[in-house]
């Protein structure tokens, strides 16, 4: 009772320009075969003829995937199974030099330490990167132009990056909304009471360290404009976030 992939190569690199053609081999009490990514997406569904098996798949974001065929015998039980690492090259190429604002380019938002240990794809589609440009002119230029350089900790973050690093579903970074950043010459406190007193935002949230000196600020231009402020603080392992007025 067998089943393999034998295309692509296991940890192959792929470009995604065109649809990818899996292919492998089965037992002959093998008669149906699924494809599975990550072993949560289905890809597809196929017949085992002659012992052999055929599939193709147009991904449509970049990234690793763990690609997982299962092999179904006649009675629809699942007698076998075979995996294979693929490292998918991002499917949008973009100029990450590109200007979001007059200080600030792409490269900023999107690099990350997480993405290149994990090889995470962390390319935005053409509507996040309007959104990161939203965050900048309507935010951070205007800071910077205010409280000179900011160095910018985390920005943009792909489906799959902000799964890695444990981010929620609908986070604001996740449609590149929000920043978390540290200013080179003033305090963190000061950024966010400048934001605060001067631009239109959806949330300020101090985080971590001290409330006169949070370790960085996380700033969201998120269309609701809730005007939240807040304090994160790690009790007992937990992130809790706590409703806060800023003060001189």
């Amino acid at each position: 009772m067998q089943i393999t992939i034998d295309k692509p190569q296991k940890d192959a690199e792929l470009e995604l320009e065109d649809a990818i053609l899996f292919e492998g081999t089965t037992s002959t009490n093998i008669v149906r075969v699924e494809l599975w990514a990550d072993d949560r997406w289905l890809l597809g569904k196929t017949s085992a003829n002659n012992g052999k098996w055929s599939l193709t798949y147009d991904f449509n974001s970049g990234g690793t995937r763990r690609i997982v065929a299962k092999g179904f015998d006649a009675n629809n039980q699942l007698i076998a199974s075979d995996d294979n690492w693929l490292f998918l090259n991002a499917l949008t190429k973009v100029n990450l030099d590109m200007n979001l604002s007059e200080n600030f380019q792409l490269w900023e938002f999107v690099i990350s330490p997480t993405s290149d240990l994990l090889r995470v794809d962390n390319t935005p589609t053409p509507g996040e990167i309007q959104n990161l440009k939203r965050l900048c002119q309507q935010i951070l230029q205007p800071a910077r132009d205010a409280l000179g350089p900011l160095k910018i900790n985390s920005g943009f973050r792909s489906e799959e990056l902000n799964k890695a690093v444990g981010g929620v579903s609908n986070s604001a970074h996740r449609q590149g909304f929000a920043a978390d950043v540290v200013p080179v010459k003033v305090g963190t406190k000061q950024l966010a009471k400048w934001v605060n007193d001067n631009r239109e935002f959806d949330q300020i949230i101090l985080e971590f360290g001290t409330l006169d000196n949070p370790r960085w600020i996380h700033l969201s231009a998120e269309p609701r404009n809730r005007k939240q402020v807040l304090r994160a603080v790690s009790i007992s392992g937990s992130t809790v976030y706590r409703n806060i007025q800023i003060s001189t």
